[in-house]
């Protein structure tokens, strides 16, 4: 039988126009995205960054941000008979919150560093380790934080200003994680001194982020109501069609049921965003809405992100109460 298949000779003179224009391609879409998420004004923040499987060194509390954008406040309810020391619990994980069946595959050895810290506006970190002389000074010398993993416990007072002797091993393959107890000791919700405890995780594994975070301490009013909010957080000072991305805040007091609903003709929740807030336990989205359960004890901030769609002459009143709007309860 005669066989009528024939072959196709293609010249090496047009395969590699043919490679060079799809290289192009792809640089001129990488390009496109990526300036997508950059061109603003201001930096853009999101709760976390992630690739397929998330980070999977992780911290209910401890992000990989600047300790700057990552500032926990511990609540407590005045009560003049006994009042109560502000209290945490911060884990470290071997897995993305929220998804124990995916932890990492290997053990993550880490080392956490805990010290004080004062709040210093004219730092670029904002938050600057205190020295022996700051503490006398400020009469701060009978305040202390401790830190527990059992059964070893760490005291930070004026004369122990720092320690790095907790470390830990996650173990890989299997969901594994580190539990601190965080206590202020008397003095901090009522007084608010200028003085917080920051703590950095830092991995082993080069390619998996470090955490941080600071703590402090504040006084809730008996019988304060919840209160939650949404805001954009950009500079007003700019018209918003200036921006092609927009920063907006959650944030509040209390627990409760927040939702937000955006104008998609407007704009666009980044997938970043997205994802992070559906990774919330008990998040749900129906269409261009999002409800989380919000309580302040455990997160009392979310930053996202909205990527500019059509946005022409609105005002930041606009942005805030018609472009993105929330409800609370």
């Amino acid at each position: 039988m005669k066989n009528n298949k024939r072959t196709i000779k293609i010249s090496p003179a047009f395969i590699i126009p043919l490679i060079a224009v799809a290289l192009a391609l792809a640089l001129s879409i990488g390009a496109i995205t990526y300036a997508a998420y950059t061109n603003s004004r201001h930096a853009q923040r999101t709760i976390a960054t992630y690739d397929a499987t998330g980070d999977r060194f992780s911290s209910n509390a401890l992000a990989k941000l600047p300790t700057k954008d990552n500032v926990r406040t511990l609540y407590v309810t005045y009560d003049p008979v006994r009042m109560s020391l502000p209290t945490t619990v911060v884990t470290v994980c071997n897995y993305q919150q929220g998804k124990q069946t995916l932890p990492f595959g290997e053990n993550i050895s880490y080392t956490l560093v805990a010290r004080l810290v004062r709040f210093d506006d004219s730092t670029e970190e904002k938050y600057v380790p205190v020295d022996a002389a700051y503490m006398t000074a400020n009469s701060l010398t009978g305040y202390s934080i401790t830190l527990t993993r059992a059964p070893a416990t760490v005291t930070l007072n004026s004369n122990h200003l720092s320690d790095n002797t907790f470390s830990g091993t996650l173990t890989g393959d299997q969901p594994s994680s580190d539990a601190y107890t965080l206590v202020f000791g008397d003095g901090f919700a009522q007084n608010k001194p200028n003085l917080y405890i920051e703590m950095i995780a830092t991995p082993s594994i080069d390619d998996l982020p470090v955490l941080r975070g600071v703590f402090k301490a504040e006084m809730r009013s008996q019988g304060a109501n919840n209160s939650w909010q949404g805001v954009f957080s950009d500079d007003t000072s700019s018209s918003p069609n200036s921006y092609a991305a927009y920063n907006y805040q959650i944030s509040g007091m209390g627990s409760g049921s927040f939702t937000f609903r955006w104008d998609a003709t407007k704009v666009s929740l980044n997938f970043v965003s997205l994802r992070n807030l559906l990774a919330v336990e008990g998040a749900t989205q129906d269409g261009n809405s999002i409800t989380i359960p919000v309580d302040s004890d455990v997160e009392s901030k979310y930053d996202i992100i909205f990527n500019r769609v059509n946005i022409t002459d609105e005002s930041w009143l606009d942005m805030n109460n018609a472009v993105v709007t929330f409800t609370f309860r």
